[in-house]
């Protein structure tokens, strides 16, 4: 028997042991994996093409790191 995700049809999370869709939180499809739809998969293409994703790096010399390590 395989389970359900509690009956509400409108839902917009994976059901368990399913990955969810990184922009929607549906869940993933074969074809677009991890994302359900070619849409999802071009608008999380868009976010990162407009910078709206960011790696965050920290400067040089805050907090003591990227220093010399060699001060054991």
């Amino acid at each position: 028997m395989t389970q359900t995700g509690g009956g509400s049809g409108g839902s917009k999370r994976a059901v368990a042991g399913q990955a969810a869709c990184p922009v929607c939180g549906k869940p993933a499809e074969a074809a677009h994996r991890p994302f359900c739809s070619d849409r999802c998969r071009k608008v999380d293409l868009n976010r990162w093409l407009s910078e709206a994703y960011r790696v965050p790096a920290a400067e040089p010399g805050q907090n003591g790191e990227n220093q010399s390590e060699s001060e054991d």
